[in-house]
């Protein structure tokens, strides 16, 4: 039989550093991670569904997905622990194996498989999108190079948890304070020693830097082509209509310009909102994940290596007592630590759907462009106001603007280029050589 409960709230006096929100932690951490496993599968689920035949960054978002439905089963792990026996207060050293620890062992391998899976996939996303855009001859156009860049991203991220699992064991073989049982005593779930968990989140952080570098290109490219549009469009008007109608145009939301350019440039502008959305979630996760991880390694290292418990016990005790208000600030931190952690599924799940929107009934045209006037402001949808009616216009999706275009005034290559990929990106229509 086991022993303990799930509420695992047992000893909990002996740390300090998290026994006012021990129960806090463990509603957020199994709420979380239960309402992200049911989002992502029904969302994958969706997908696969409504795209008969599912592009590259379709596939790369569902790859995307699956990596955080693996950290979600880090996290509930946790409950399997419960069927056995509870030798977190054995003064064995942590080179003893224990049921209970194996399974932590379980938690790190597959929360650092997860991770990297996340912040490469995400990456892959990024550079695919800038790839699409300015690039006429692109790397991953061949099937075979799209399935070597998912299964290289799979083993990197397989052979980077095993090594780290690999220094954690060596760095901590002789501990008791921080042997395998013990890692959840605050958190939930188990992560990796202090000195390993630096190393670890030095490398998320360079995977991070270059998802901002190419988010940063991706939205720049983005919005220079806005205004190569908006200008030829306005060339072409130039020489169709009047000076007056022109200077009126440009100070009262470029009525004039065509249905077509309209149309255009409202979905750049989505695709603006888009390519912003998920790199801004994915550097807000993540940069506060690793301020939390190099605050409390830094901060907990000292005490945490100490080889006898009950002393390592005391001497927290007393560095929170030596230091007033500390011990909110960690509670602080760890609760908001495990919202990010559990929660982040949930986000990754959002920004996603409203980059798929095509396979969730353009929720995000239908009921959240509004609210990204109130972010962006008024003026960055200027000339997509719904309000401005032409009832001659046609209704076209964005596949049809794509066969329009083909056959409209302009015959630059770069305006070309500008117009096919971005229906392209909003249509999630990218089945180049697939």
């Amino acid at each position: 039989m086991g022993n303990g409960n799930v509420y695992d709230r047992e000893n909990i006096d002996k740390n300090p550093r998290c026994k006012d929100v021990k129960g806090a932690v463990i509603i957020i951490n199994l709420s979380g991670a239960s309402i992200a496993l049911i989002l992502l599968s029904l969302s994958i689920l969706r997908m696969m569904r409504k795209n008969s035949r599912l592009s590259f960054l379709t596939r790369i978002i569902i790859f995307i997905f699956l990596s955080e439905i693996l950290n979600t089963f880090s996290k509930l792990l946790q409950l399997l622990k419960y069927a056995f026996e509870d030798t977190r207060m054995n003064n064995d050293i942590n080179e003893k194996e224990t049921p209970r620890g194996i399974i932590c062992q379980i938690q790190i391998v597959t929360s650092i498989i997860s991770d990297f899976c996340s912040l490469l996939g995400t990456l892959l996303l990024s550079y695919r999108c800038y790839e699409v855009m300015k690039g006429k001859k692109r790397i991953f156009d061949q099937k075979k190079s799209k399935v070597i860049v998912i299964v290289l991203i799979i083993l990197i991220s397989v052979i980077l948890s095993i090594v780290f699992l690999f220094i954690d064991r060596e760095i901590t073989k002789d501990s008791i304070t921080y042997k395998y049982d013990l890692r959840d005593r605050c958190s939930y779930w188990c992560w990796l020693d202090h000195t390993t968990s630096i190393i670890c989140y030095c490398f998320f952080f360079v995977a991070l830097l270059f998802n901002v570098i190419y988010a940063v290109k991706t939205n720049c490219y983005l919005r220079n082509s806005y205004k190569q549009i908006l200008e030829q469009s306005l060339v072409f008007a130039e020489n169709t209509e009047n000076n007056d109608n022109i200077q009126i145009s440009k100070n009262n939301n470029y009525s004039i310009l065509a249905s077509d350019d309209k149309k255009r440039l409202k979905e750049i502008r989505i695709m603006q909102i888009k390519c912003f959305i998920y790199p801004l979630i994915t550097i807000i996760i993540w940069f506060f994940l690793t301020l939390y991880r190099f605050i409390d390694d830094i901060g907990m290292k000292n005490i945490d290596k100490k080889t006898d418990r009950d002393e390592g016990s005391q001497d927290e005790e007393k560095y929170f007592d030596d230091h007033p208000g500390l011990r909110e600030f960690v509670e602080f931190n760890l609760v908001f630590h495990t919202i990010l952690s559990s929660f982040r599924g949930i986000l990754y799940g959002i920004c996603f759907i409203i980059f798929e929107e095509k396979a969730f009934k353009n929720i995000f045209r239908n009921c959240c462009i509004k609210y990204c006037k109130c972010c962006f402001g008024a003026g960055f949808f200027e000339e997509i106001d719904e309000n401005q009616k032409d009832p001659n216009k046609e209704s076209l999706t964005s596949d049809a603007l794509l066969m329009t275009e083909s056959m409209g005034r302009s015959s630059n290559e770069d305006d070309a280029n500008i117009r096919k990929t971005t229906t392209d990106l909003n249509t999630s229509d990218y089945n180049y050589n697939e």
